[in-house]
């Protein structure tokens, strides 16, 4: 996985590890030294960063991108995000060095930790019971990202205004968890955070070792004090428990041992067990002239919600990697890939548990790749698969001609799922499986046959940079998904899919508007959807999020999360959002809230990172 709008993130986000950064500042008199003289930083990149960056490839970001973000999220990426592996052997000022020479910046002085400045008064209970909750990655268990009761009419919607903003450490931040009065939510800074909804006031920080990005879900549990518990997991493949009153962790179990393995997808609760996705950024490894690919297989790993001991533990692609050949003296292994960047699907009638997997990444064949697979929810056993892409072999800066020895042969098309499958019942009483693909595809599947496809539709162009990227809604009758085709010439906006033919209801392409001047204005619409009756919502890069009747396709209301600048309930001054891209809206009792500010895409220098809270007439 991973369009270049996700290796932008990779490569610009990551986290902040020098502490929290929330608006620009005086130069770090230390890195002033390197401003005059920058050779350091562009020997560094030339023979570290060039071959990927100055490649003009859709899934690694130009350098012109990268020069705009500024310099904190580079370094960021480096030291504690996906890219840090890239960065192995650098000292943080080799590190510092590369991002002053892109950018020609200095990084932003620290922000001293402690406690929220925003302290709520009191401890709320935590209700779960709350009818219209929305907790973990979907109000449900099959990922349809519907919620059937939102306290907000679709009369109400044109009329949302934000209400309140909430400014936090990192970027590719969590999807907000709302439960009673409480919202969850992380970041790739490595802070979980409990706040008030209506006020956004903060219950509790926690500052964990990795970063933050699935999100969170909220259960009793009898091993925590207060007797309730957030799961979450982190970009080192560790799945945590957390107090859900007062940050204080529970228990850590660590998943995975491969270094480039990491957790994106949300985990699922059902009957005392948590059932958490692996993924990884070994797709990137290209660009390491050390580095020997591959050897990591995405998984399904069931734990146990009282204590995170593993249960069963079931790779995607199920022969182990061996060496298979030598490519530029090296002795490369294979087969790998098959990482699960989504939330899994939970099917308690079959039993089942359906999870969407990622591309592979070498030229060894493998049905685990590029594939949805049935889990057997007790054992792990896989029940069926059907891989609806064969041999889409691909690493990250694998150019036609001469490449690097990590490079498989032939370069498959990078069309992954990302996305999760979703579960519906058609009005005839039977089931299927919704999935959409990189590749502009959707399909539908039926769990009864072996997962076999019972129409498939495709929506745009599709590609490393296109098709559906993070997620998709569906009510009773139809899929919504949105298209990103970012990068090229494609059909990005939202589609309206009946569930039972796949046929097309209606289209509405993304709004083109004027791009402002030394920004990089993209239209694709890769964040996941949410629906409520009567209304879809989906998010642009360009950071619009808007609302779509769901009978005509009609916008009837848009909002720009990156115009303007925000006091933030926790004290931060002009604030801004930004693009917004791997989380969709949470909608809950009459707010919709979503974070803006997936970074470096479009939005140029500082700081973007942002949770917004709507409420009608932002009352």
């Amino acid at each position: 996985m991973r369009s270049w709008i996700g290796v932008v993130a990779m490569a610009a986000a990551g986290v902040m590890v020098l502490g929290a950064r929330f608006a620009l500042a005086d130069d770090v008199p230390a890195a002033k030294m390197l401003l005059g003289d920058r050779t350091h930083g562009y020997e560094l990149y030339t023979s570290r960063c060039a071959s990927c960056h100055d490649g003009g490839s859709d899934r690694a970001p130009r350098k012109d991108v990268l020069s705009a973000i500024g310099p904190d999220p580079v370094i960021d990426a480096l030291t504690r995000g996906v890219m840090r592996p890239m960065a192995a052997g650098l000292s943080d000022a080799d590190i510092e060095a590369v991002a002053i020479y892109l950018t020609g910046k200095a990084p932003l002085p620290k922000v001293a930790e402690g406690p929220e400045p925003n302290l709520c008064p009191k401890a709320d209970p935590i209700r779960l019971d709350v009818v219209g909750a929305w907790n973990g990655w979907s109000p449900d268990a099959a990922n349809t990202r519907y919620q059937a009761k939102p306290g907000l009419r679709a009369a109400d919607v044109p009329k949302l205004k934000v209400k309140w903003t909430f400014a936090y450490v990192g970027s590719k931040n969590s999807q907000v968890t709302a439960v009673g009065d409480r919202l969850f939510l992380g970041s790739n800074g490595g802070k979980v955070y409990s706040l008030n909804a209506k006020s956004g006031c903060a219950y509790w920080r926690y500052d964990g070792k990795g970063g933050v990005r699935t999100a969170p879900v909220v259960t009793r549990l009898a091993a925590s004090p207060s007797g309730y518990a957030v799961f979450m997991g982190d970009d080192r493949s560790t799945e945590f428990a957390l107090d859900a009153m007062t940050g204080k962790l529970i228990w850590a179990t660590k998943l995975e041992q491969h270094p480039r393995s990491m957790l994106t997808g949300a985990s699922k609760l059902h009957d005392g067990v948590l059932y958490v996705p692996v993924s990884s950024s070994e797709e990137i490894a290209t660009n390491d002239p050390d580095y020997v690919c591959c050897s990591f297989r995405g998984s399904v790993v069931a734990l146990a919600a009282e204590s995170g001991k593993v249960i069963w533990k079931t790779h995607s692609v199920d022969q182990e990697p061996k060496a298979y050949r030598v490519s530029q003296g090296k002795s490369l292994t294979g087969p790998a890939g098959g990482a699960i960047w989504s939330s899994p699907t939970i099917d308690p009638k079959r039993g089942l548990l359906y999870a969407a997997t990622g591309d592979s990444y070498t030229d060894v064949d493998t049905e685990g790749a590029d594939a949805i697979i049935a889990f057997d929810l007790k054992t792990g056993q896989v029940k069926w698969r059907n891989q609806l892409t064969a041999k889409d072999n691909f690493m990250v800066g694998c150019p036609p001609g001469k490449a690097p020895a990590n490079c498989p042969t032939p370069l498959g098309p990078d069309v992954d799922f990302g996305s999760s499958v979703m579960l519906r019942t058609l009005a005839n009483g039977h089931d299927i499986l919704i999935a959409g693909q990189k590749s502009a595809m959707v399909y539908g599947l039926d769990p009864d046959a072996g997962g076999k496809t019972l129409w498939q539709v495709k929506l745009g162009r599709g590609g490393a940079a296109g098709g559906v990227e993070w997620g998709m809604a569906s009510d009773r009758t139809n899929a919504y998904v949105a298209i990103a085709d970012g990068g090229r010439a494609g059909s990005p906006g939202i589609n309206a899919v009946n569930l039972a033919t796949g046929a097309v209801v209606w289209k509405t392409p993304t709004p083109v508007l004027p791009c402002p001047t030394g920004q990089r204005c993209v239209t694709a619409q890769s964040a996941p959807v949410t629906a409520i009756p009567g209304v879809a919502f989906s998010g642009a890069i360009d950071g619009h999020l808007r609302a779509y009747d769901v009978k005509t396709g009609a916008i009837v209301w848009d909002f720009d999360t990156a115009a303007g600048t925000y006091d933030t309930v926790n004290g931060v001054k002009g604030a801004k959002g930004g693009a917004l891209d791997a989380t969709g809206p949470v909608i809950v009792g009459g707010m919709l809230f979503q974070h803006s500010g997936y970074p470096g895409v479009m939005m140029g220098p500082g700081g973007r990172n942002l949770l917004m809270a709507f409420s009608v007439d932002g009352r």
